[in-house]
């Protein structure tokens, strides 16, 4: 061992020192990322751009257009691509297969009574897949409006949106349609049901009959098409290209309804900031409902990639990435983090390795903040290769999404993926999508990058929050082509997003930093007020919370006639195994979180991650329950996009909230008084700490 130690430390002693580069047009511009409009320095753009960009290319306007260009580009070369239910290659679809396929579709559609129109709704509920794409490709060659539904969405919401969108005709997974069938009479708008994946039951088609509803599979409803091919019927810019319906945290979802020139827009605002337009291999398991795939899936689309889906089970994740070896992969924190910890968990069972590994990280982050991406050091091959081949072995670029990524993680990846340019994005369903992205060559972590070319940023003043635009501080708000028109039936909600002046107001904080770039401190609303007057941010403990390697998910409740909170954990339950066994206490994972000295153990370690992220005394958790069943969408106690629904988790653990305030108060626990609060906060101003969180 001694020996490989003294092996290492001479090669990293005698790697030659990099060639000073001469800095490009694109590395000057991290000095001034954004520029003011109008001297106006809350109200920014892209300095990539002086004016706003609606399209990427000339003859791409619409989503179809997109892909015909893809098609002009690609051909008979691999398109979509999925893998057999258990092992083996993937299996692709080249291009003009594809647009066979999904104009035979499309042309069963129209011969089945869907009007070729923006009069025609089409549902769309199932995991991603071909055929997913297949029927959105087909809605746009009709001109048809798209409803994405959330393979996962709870019974009440799916019914709502097919209600409230007047969907006339659905194409879902098979075990999807016993619920439809079973709630027909609730949705009397639905005509026909198209099925993905086995051959429709007798039964089932008998019932459908009986209720009036067509029921068919989809290979059959294609095989109808290719017998009566219809003339395709193309969307215009302003047409509406889908419904995107948000997760619904607190009340019913909304409908945003955005345009084939709204998405357009987006997809150009990403490329351009992206700066490549190469030919990638996507690996598609976020949901195609969610927006920040759909529009990855365009953009990909109308460069001519690959796409390959997951097989639907999220354990077999990384088997399903390993073999495709994506180019690009879309990532959100809750991926990331999981691959983080299981890292950290094996670097810290012997200290060679945890010697090694800050070692390696160490020269990694030199290499970085001299703008140097490279994966064939000998830290590379020592340390982090495992980390690269777990994505396939080619990833060039990786984006973060949806949630807060924090800087600890986002730097952890960029020293570990070598070559690789990682970014995060913030944005929300209103702005179709994207709304920020860093630029590739930026390496600060915990920022969300500057506005892209498609559209203009600027803060608003939340004085309730005591936030100020003269502190270049403020709500977020989103204007340009990337900007849905409005929400559909829901006047009331589009009147409070929108002002007049076209500005969207997403609810989250921001701030501007010196080099123009954004950065999410806070959200407006998911607040509470304690007894001492002190606000607390929830989103903001729940992320500090899971940076403990014993917590999987946090909840965080605080009152207003209390002067602390509390918290419910769900444990990992690896890492709380290997830790039980370690100190030979035994039980599965809900006998050990009944446990006080494993309750105590993951108390103190949130406690420690607390301190480390220098909370106010009142911010810190002062008590936790261990739950051992996860927050889901299957127990209603999160959203389609695993948001936690804050209502129904108070309500489910409203016993367990007041257990644990008197506990603390019959311990006589109290956070420390008011004036030195005061005090506290005085000695921390401007110490600012990273709370995004997506909005809806």
């Amino acid at each position: 061992m001694a020996s490989l130690v003294r092996s290492l430390s001479n090669k990293v002693k005698k790697r030659p020192a990099d060639e000073p580069t001469i800095p490009t047009p694109e590395q000057q511009i991290l000095e001034e990322q954004s520029v003011a409009i109008d001297g106006d320095p809350v109200v920014r753009r892209s300095a990539l751009s002086e004016h706003l960009m609606a399209t990427y290319y000339d003859d791409v306007t619409t989503a179809y257009e997109g892909f015909q260009r893809g098609c002009r580009i690609a051909g008979d070369l691999p398109c979509l691509g999925k893998r057999g239910d258990k092992i083996g290659m993937y299996r692709w679809l080249s291009y003009n297969e594809v647009r066979e396929r999904a104009h035979s579709f499309g042309s069963a559609l129209v011969h089945l009574g869907c009007h070729p129109s923006q009069r025609t709704f089409v549902g769309i509920q199932a995991k991603n897949c071909v055929e997913w794409v297949l029927t959105d490709l087909a809605c746009q060659m009709f001109s048809m409006v798209s409803v994405p539904i959330y393979d996962t969405h709870g019974p009440d919401a799916c019914l709502f949106i097919i209600n409230h969108a007047d969907v006339e005709t659905i194409v879902c997974n098979h075990t999807k349609v016993p619920f439809i069938l079973k709630n027909i009479k609730r949705i009397p708008h639905l005509k026909c049901i198209i099925q993905i994946g086995e051959l429709v039951k007798e039964e089932e088609r008998k019932d459908a009959k009986v209720s009036g509803i067509e029921l068919l599979s989809f290979s059959i409803a294609e095989e109808i098409g290719r017998k009566n091919i219809k003339v395709v019927n193309p969307p215009k810019p302003n047409d509406i290209f889908t419904i995107c319906y948000t997760s619904g945290t607190t009340g019913t979802p909304k409908g945003a309804v955005q345009t084939h020139s709204n998405v357009i827009a987006d997809v150009s605002g990403v490329i351009r900031q992206y700066n490549t337009c190469g030919i990638d291999v996507h690996f598609s398991y976020l949901p195609l409902a969610h927006a920040y795939e759909r529009t990855g899936v365009i953009c990909m689309l109308q460069s001519g990639c690959r796409i390959g889906f997951y097989r639907g089970d999220p354990q077999l994740l990384f088997e399903d990435i390993q073999e495709l070896k994506p180019t690009f992969f879309a990532s959100v924190p809750r991926i990331m983090n999981k691959v983080y910890d299981k890292v950290m968990a094996q670097v810290s069972e012997s200290k060679f390795k945890s010697w090694m590994f800050q070692k390696g990280l160490h020269a990694k982050k030199a290499d970085m903040n001299k703008n140097v991406f490279r994966s064939n050091t000998i830290w590379d091959k020592v340390v982090f290769k495992k980390v690269q081949m777990l994505f396939g072995g080619r990833v060039r670029a990786i984006t973060s999404g949806a949630a807060p990524l924090s800087p600890k993680v986002m730097t952890f990846f960029r020293c570990a993926m070598g070559d690789c340019r990682i970014m995060e994005g913030y944005g929300q369903t209103e702005c179709t999508a994207c709304a920020s992205l860093q630029l590739p060559q930026d390496m600060q972590a915990g920022i969300v990058g500057p506005p892209l070319t498609c559209n203009y940023i600027k803060l608003v003043d939340v004085p309730e929050k005591s936030y100020s635009t003269k502190d270049l501080k403020g709500e977020v708000c989103i204007k340009g082509p990337n900007v849905i028109p409005r929400y559909h039936k829901n006047p009331e909600k589009t009147a409070e997003t929108l002002d007049e002046d076209g500005w969207l107001h997403t609810g989250d904080i921001g701030m501007w930093l010196e080099n123009g770039a954004l950065k999410i401190i806070d959200r407006k609303k998911d607040i509470f007020k304690l007894a001492q007057g002190e606000y607390v941010a929830p989103g903001k403990l729940e992320n500090i919370a899971q940076r403990s390697p014993f917590v999987a998910q946090a909840f965080v409740h605080g009152e207003s006639l209390k002067t602390f909170v509390v918290a419910i954990l769900v444990p990992d339950g690896e890492v709380l195994k290997k830790w039980a066994a370690q100190k030979n206490i035994q039980g599965d994972l809900k006998t050990l979180c009944e446990k006080e000295e494993v309750r105590q153990a993951v108390f103190e370690d949130v406690v420690r991650v607390c301190k480390e992220a220098e909370l106010f005394s009142f911010e810190q958790v002062k008590a936790v329950h261990l739950h051992p069943e996860a927050f889901s969408v299957e127990n209603d106690l999160m959203t389609a996009t695993f948001k936690i629904k804050r209502p129904q988790i108070i309500k489910a653990f409203h016993d367990v909230i007041e257990s644990l305030y008197h506990e603390v108060e019959t311990k006589g626990e109290r956070p420390r008084n008011e004036v030195n609060l005061n005090l506290e906060m005085k000695g921390k101003a401007g110490n600012e700490s990273n709370v995004y969180t997506d909005a809806r």
